[in-house]
């Protein structure tokens, strides 16, 4: 029998199943914030925003790193507006200046003899959030009882083994897509093995879907290419081009994947030049916006934003709205990529879409199958 789609049609395009998500999947949810060399000093923060809540996470007086919902217990407000930053000893509010520590903890408020004779000041420290690190890796968690151990544990052993801050390791200009297309859509594009040789034939060429295969790995995917009949981190047309020049040291090594699924919102592509790491945020229904961080060897680097189809360069910004040319005519993959995700959406959006089947095997969209598996088992 053929197999359809587990999700329906209004998953994909309605604002009641947008809000649904955000409630049931990414407030609880492990989300890329950052890593660890993004936090230098005594301070120094970045917030993210999952599901319905504002995270922050801050590097403390100790050094370490925790996690707390961006909101003050006084009123609500939202405590930190940058992505990131430094609050040297405390944190702030703005309306009534309630003020905390580094620890969370509520240090002082005005007027308080006056106006909270009673109040528990040790009871009304910031919230916390979960907060876990894998490889400098940083994720958070709004739920502060989610077990990070738990949902890490089945990538152990195969993880990608890049040093970030090895000396021949630099970090390149952050790419950031605005994807007029769900969050979901462009997931399962990626677990999509089936499109390769056909969507990419002029930039990829494959792998076939018989020759790459997704493993599964609790809800996480690990994608390797299989041409050979052996597990590669690379397909077969970027191991011929690509050459050994570049390569750097930690990652030199074979035997780790070429894409990481991270349920739900992660996306992590090593290879032996360097290593992506893509977050999905939702922020409406049909719509997302996408973060890409990318470190290579410090000899390839060069800002490669200017080159990519649809970069804004007053805004930062890359989107489909300001391409100049047709997406199959530009040598890029993701561009490739984005271009039928949106075409999807725009398909879903029609009254007259119902579900064909899905392609069977663990190198077409039997990972699809998988992925929504996963997402309902967490609604």
């Amino acid at each position: 029998m053929p197999r359809y789609s587990r999700l329906p049609r209004e998953s994909y395009v309605t604002q009641e199943w947008f809000e649904h998500e955000r409630k049931t999947i990414f407030d609880n949810a492990w989300t890329f914030i950052g890593v660890s060399g993004d936090f230098g000093k005594s301070g120094d923060y970045q917030t993210v925003r999952s599901g319905t809540s504002s995270i922050m996470v801050i590097a403390g007086k100790d050094d370490q790193l925790k996690a707390f919902h961006n909101l003050c217990r006084h009123r609500g407000t939202e405590l930190l507006d940058e992505e990131k930053g430094n609050v040297s000893g405390a944190i702030v509010c703005p309306y009534h200046r309630w003020t905390y520590g580094l620890d969370g903890a509520l240090r002082g408020l005005p007027k308080r003899s006056i106006c909270f004779p009673d109040i528990d000041q040790n009871a009304m420290g910031l919230k916390p959030a979960a907060i876990g690190i894998h490889k400098d890796l940083i994720f958070i968690n709004p739920n502060p009882d989610a077990d990070f151990d738990k949902w890490i544990k089945p990538l152990l052993g195969k993880e990608w083994p890049h040093n970030l801050f090895a000396s021949d390791v630099k970090e390149a200009a952050p790419l950031i897509y605005d994807l007029k297309c769900d969050w979901k859509i462009f997931v399962e594009n990626a677990l999509d093995g089936y499109h390769l040789a056909y969507l990419h034939k002029n930039t990829l060429a494959g792998p076939l879907p018989e020759h790459n295969i997704w493993e599964r790995a609790g809800d996480h995917l690990i994608w390797y290419a299989t041409e050979d009949g052996a597990r590669h981190r690379l397909p077969m047309k970027m191991r011929n081009e690509a050459g050994t020049s570049g390569i750097i040291e930690s990652a030199k090594t074979p035997g780790y994947g070429s894409v990481y699924y991270l349920f739900p919102s992660t996306l992590i592509v090593p290879t032996p030049y360097g290593l992506s790491i893509s977050k999905l945020h939702p922020t409406a229904p049909g719509r997302c916006r996408m973060t890409v961080r990318n470190w290579i060897g410090p000899w390839q680097w060069k800002d490669e934003r200017k080159y990519i189809q649809g970069f804004n360069r007053d805004t930062g910004i890359i989107s489909s709205e300001n391409w100049t040319k047709h997406p199959l005519e530009c040598g890029d993959f993701q561009t490739e990529d984005v271009w039928i995700c949106e075409k999807l959406q725009r398909g879903l959006e029609s009254s007259a879409y119902e579900h064909g089947p899905l392609a069977k095997g663990a190198g077409a969209e039997d990972p699809i199958e998988w992925f929504q598996e996963t997402l309902l088992s967490n609604t």
